[in-house]
């Protein structure tokens, strides 16, 4: 049995030790030039430069593997984040074929799907943004946006981003979306976190939605 005395001081160094410290959480809210949530915006957050980069540590951790699904014609997810050296695997739900390409200089690939297959990982090892098509079906497009970022994740219907598991420390964000304006910069915002819970909230000029169009065969 471990004596009183010694289990208090246990306790206290349970404390108030560095690795006993909760981790920070960032709630991005990302907006159109209207104010309206902006869904699939990638949310990046990157150590501030010359401060050392940080293990990441929790599900808002950029992914080093995804897998975007075909159904009812359609990319799902539409736009996903992965980290740099990571790879996509490309999967046809749907009941027909589809010609996956991409001639992004960041990965070019093509590749026919039948029904029901799932292509082998594609690994993608540079940062950039890689833009993906059927060439069967035109009207389909998705987007991986390639980072070295050791947290991304992508805003849902709400507008917002929850990143966890940061560390104490100075960080800098960065948002990008597909539908950004040609010349204009993703906006960029330095970040200083302790322990506690943080939010930022940025606007973003992008073009308007495309107008749904008819099937192409």
């Amino acid at each position: 049995m471990i004596p009183r005395g010694i289990r208090a001081l246990l306790a206290a160094v349970a404390l108030f030790a560095p690795w006993a410290v909760p981790a920070a959480t960032i709630t991005a809210t990302v907006a159109d030039d209207q104010g309206r949530p902006l869904a699939d915006a990638v949310v990046t957050i990157s150590p501030e430069p010359g401060t050392g980069t940080p293990s990441p540590d929790g599900e808002a951790s950029t992914p080093i593997s995804v897998t975007i699904d075909q159904k009812s014609e359609i990319f799902v997810p539409a736009v996903v984040a992965l980290r740099a050296g990571g790879s996509a695997m490309f999967r046809d739900s749907d009941n027909i074929r589809h010609h996956v390409y991409s001639f992004s200089p960041v990965r070019r690939f093509e590749m026919v799907q039948t029904p029901g297959e799932t292509s082998a990982p594609i690994v993608f090892p540079q940062p950039g943004v890689v833009a993906i098509g059927c060439n069967i079906h035109d009207h389909m497009s998705a987007y991986i946006f390639v980072t070295a970022a050791p947290w991304s994740k992508v805003t849902g219907a709400n507008g917002q981003a929850v990143l966890t598991g940061l560390p104490a420390g100075r960080f800098v964000a960065t948002v990008w979306h597909p539908r950004l304006r040609p010349r204009a910069e993703p906006p960029v915002q330095n970040l200083s976190l302790a322990t506690e819970n943080s939010s930022i909230s940025v606007t973003l000029p992008v073009l308007p939605p495309r107008r749904p169009r008819a099937r192409d065969y």
